[in-house]
C-alpha cells in the first residue's frame, strides 16, 4: 500500500466572493506540503452564485492545474453542491471542505494518515479530545449534541461528530454508495453519507479536528430551515437501515421454515388455551385486570437487574480467558442472545452470543463459547442448590427426580468438556474434514479454560455471581404473586422457578409460551396453590420477563445490526473473490 494518496478537496461555494480567495490558498499550502499527498485537486463547486464567486473560481483555475471549477446552475442546496464535487473528483480520497473556511485545512494530513491505517472513513470531530470549537453558537450547539446523540445511539455509531462535513472518504466508499443514489440536496447529506457507508460496512475511524466560525459572508446552514430536513433524513435512514441489517443478521441466525416456527407458536397458543380452560377464562381475565402495577414493575426491575449481573458475570469469565470487552457490548450481546430466544423455538441464544462479539467486537469464537458453556454449568449448579434448599423445607418426592436431573445434566456438561480437553486431537481429527475451523475452536476453548484454571477467584466470584442472578428470577415470580394479591411462600416460587426454568431448556415454543405457564402453575399446584391464581402468577411473570427483553432486546439487536455490517461486508467479498477466481 502506497503511503502517499492522491486527494480531492470538494468545496462548496455559494456567494463566496470573501472567503474563497482564502480557502484556496490555505488548502493550496497544506495539500502541496504534506508528506502524505502525492498530488491533490481542490474541487471548488459555483452553487449558483449571484457575486462574483464563479469568476473567482475560474481566475484561480487558470493559474493553477489543481484547481478545479464546477459550475450548478440549477437546484442550489449544499447537499446537491458536494454531489457535483464528489461526481467530479478524480483523487483516491475525497474530503469535503466548508467554503467558509471553518474547518482547518491543517487537520487534512491526520484524516489522510487514518486512512491509511486502513480504514475506509476518518470522521473528523470536533468534540473529542484535542478538537476544538471557536464561535459556535450556543443553539446549534444544543441541536448538535441532540442530534448527534440520538443518531449514535440509534446506528451504533461510537463517534461524537458525524454530523460534520469534515470527513475523509476512500473514492470505493462513495462509489458503492453510488452518488446517485445518495437523496440529500440540503445539509442532511453531512448524515446521509456516512450512514449509508457504515451500513454498507465500510471501516470508520474519528480524529480530532478544528472549527472556527466564518469571519466573512452568510452562513448557509439555517437552524430552523433543517431542523425538519435532519429529522426526515434521520427518521428514512433508520428504517432503511433496519430493514437491511435486521434481513441479514436474522436471514444468518434463523435457519430452517418459517413453517415450523409458526406451528411452535400454535402449540404454545394450544396449551396456553388448554391451561385457560382447565382455570376459566373470566376468572382469570378478573385477576389479571385488577393487578397491582407497582408490583409488575418490580417483576421487570428484578429481571432488568439480573441482566445486569449475567453482564458482570461474563465479563469477569472473558477477563479470566484473557479478553476484555466493554460491559455495554457485553449487554448487547446477552440482550440480543434472549430476544433470539423468544422469537425461535430453538436455543439459539448461547451460540448468537457468542457469534454477536465476533461480529462487534472481533472476539474468538471458540473462546467466547467456552465461558458461555461454564456459565451453564454454574447456573445449573446453582438451580440445584435453589432447589434443595427449597425441597428440604417442602419435601415432596418430585424433586427428588427434578434434583437427580439437573445434577446428571451437570455431570454430562463436566464431561464433555473434559473430553474435549484430554483428547482435543482425536476430536479435530475426527471432524476436521467435515468442520474445518473446528482446530481453532478447540484450541481457543482449552486456552480459555487454561486461562481460567489459573485463576480460580474468579470462578469463585462468578459463582456468587450466579446465586443474584438466579434469585432475582425467583423474585420475579415472588413478586407476581403479590400483584395478585396473593401471598407465596418464597420457597414455592424458588420450585416453581426452578423447574420452569429447566423445562425451557428444552426448545418447543418460542420464549417457553405455554412451557412456562404449565411448569409454574403445575408445581404450585402441589403447594395447593389454586389454578386460576397460578396462571395468573405465571402470565405476569412471563409478561414481565418478555417486557424487558423484548424492549430491550429489540434495541440490543438494532445496534448489533448496525455494529456488524463489517462483518457482512468481509463475508461478501469472500463469496465475491471466490466467485470471481472460480470463474
Amino acid at each position: 500500500m502506497s503511503d502517499q494518496y492522491f486527494v480531492s478537496c470538494v468545496v462548496p461555494a455559494r456567494n463566496e466572493e470573501g472567503n474563497i480567495a482564502g480557502v484556496i490558498d490555505a488548502l493550496s499550502t497544506v495539500l502541496s506540503s504534506a508528506h502524505n499527498i502525492a498530488d491533490y485537486e481542490i474541487v471548488v463547486v459555483d452553487d449558483n452564485s449571484t457575486d462574483t464567486t464563479g469568476m473567482l473560481i475560474d481566475a484561480f483555475a487558470q493559474k493553477d492545474r489543481h484547481i478545479r471549477p464546477v459550475h450548478r446552475t440549477s437546484a442550489p442546496g449544499f447537499g446537491n453542491a458536494i454531489k457535483a464535487g464528489m461526481a467530479a473528483a478524480r483523487g483516491d480520497i475525497v474530503i469535503p471542505f466548508m467554503g467558509d473556511l471553518s474547518d482547518d485545512p491543517h487537520d487534512i494530513p491526520r484524516l489522510v494518515e487514518r486512512i491509511h491505517e486502513g480504514y475506509d472513513i476518518a470522521y473528523g470531530s470536533r468534540f473529542v479530545e484535542g478538537g476544538e470549537l471557536r464561535g459556535y453558537p450556543q443553539a446549534k450547539m444544543i441541536a448538535n449534541r441532540a442530534f448527534n446523540n440520538l443518531v449514535r445511539f440509534s446506528f451504533g455509531i461510537p463517534y461524537r461528530d458525524i454530523t460534520n462535513a469534515f470527513k475523509a472518504y476512500r473514492k470505493e466508499v462513495l462509489d458503492a454508495i453510488g452518488i446517485e443514489n445518495l437523496e440529500s440536496s440540503g445539509f442532511d447529506i453531512t448524515v446521509e453519507t456516512p450512514i449509508k457507508a457504515h451500513i454498507l460496512g465500510f471501516q470508520s475511524s474519528e480524529v480530532p479536528v478544528s472549527w472556527s466560525d466564518r469571519t466573512a459572508g452568510e452562513a448557509k446552514l439555517k437552524l430552523s430551515r433543517n431542523g425538519t430536513v435532519y429529522g426526515k433524513r434521520f427518521l428514512k435512514l433508520f428504517f432503511y437501515g433496519n430493514l437491511v441489517t435486521l434481513k441479514d443478521i436474522l436471514h444468518y441466525f434463523v435457519k430452517g421454515s418459517w413453517i415450523g416456527i409458526f406451528l411452535a407458536v400454535i402449540l404454545g397458543i394450544f396449551l396456553l388455551a388448554f391451561l385457560f380452560t382447565l382455570t376459566g377464562f373470566s376468572e382469570i381475565f378478573h385477576l389479571l385486570i385488577n393487578t397491582s402495577g407497582p408490583w409488575i414493575l418490580l417483576c421487570c426491575s428484578a429481571i432488568l437487574v439480573s441482566f445486569f449481573v449475567r453482564t458482570w458475570r461474563w465479563s469477569v469469565l472473558l477477563r479470566s480467558a484473557g479478553y476484555v470487552y466493554p460491559r455495554d457490548t457485553l449487554f448487547k450481546c446477552l440482550m440480543f442472545s434472549w430476544f433470539l430466544n423468544y422469537i425461535v423455538p430453538a436455543r439459539l441464544g448461547d451460540v448468537a452470543r457468542g457469534v454477536a462479539l465476533k461480529m462487534t467486537a472481533k472476539a474468538p469464537l471458540g473462546m467466547t463459547l467456552s465461558t458461555i458453556v461454564i456459565e451453564r454449568i454454574l447456573d445449573l449448579v446453582t438451580l440445584a442448590l435453589f432447589l434443595l434448599i427449597a425441597s428440604g423445607l417442602f419435601y415432596n418426592e418430585s424433586f427428588v427426580y427434578i434434583e437427580a436431573g439437573v445434577i446428571v445434566i451437570v455431570a454430562t456438561l463436566l464431561c464433555l468438556l473434559l473430553v474435549i480437553y484430554k483428547y482435543d486431537q482425536k476430536i479435530v481429527a475426527l471432524f476436521e474434514h467435515r468442520i474445518p475451523s473446528i482446530r481453532q475452536s478447540v484450541a481457543l476453548l482449552k486456552d480459555g479454560l487454561d486461562n481460567i484454571s489459573r485463576n480460580p477467584q474468579a470462578m469463585v466470584l462468578c459463582f456468587a455471581l450466579s446465586i443474584p442472578v438466579w434469585f432475582l428470577e425467583i423474585v420475579s415470580i415472588f413478586f407476581a404473586a403479590k400483584s395478585v394479591g396473593f401471598e407465596l411462600p418464597f420457597a414455592s416460587a424458588a420450585i416453581a422457578g426452578v423447574v420452569a426454568f429447566t423445562a425451557q431448556a428444552l426448545p418447543v415454543t418460542p420464549a417457553g409460551l405455554g412451557i412456562h405457564e404449565a411448569s409454574i402453575v403445575g408445581i404450585l399446584l402441589l403447594f395447593s396453590v389454586p389454578n386460576a391464581i397460578g396462571l395468573s402468577i405465571a402470565l405476569i411473570d412471563h409478561f414481565a420477563r418478555g417486557a424487558v427483553i423484548i424492549i430491550f432486546g429489540l434495541i440490543a439487536t438494532v445496534h448489533i445490526g448496525f455494529a456488524s455490517r463489517w462483518f457482512f461486508k468481509e463475508k461478501q467479498d469472500v463469496q465475491e473473490r471466490t466467485t470471481f477466481e472460480g470463474e
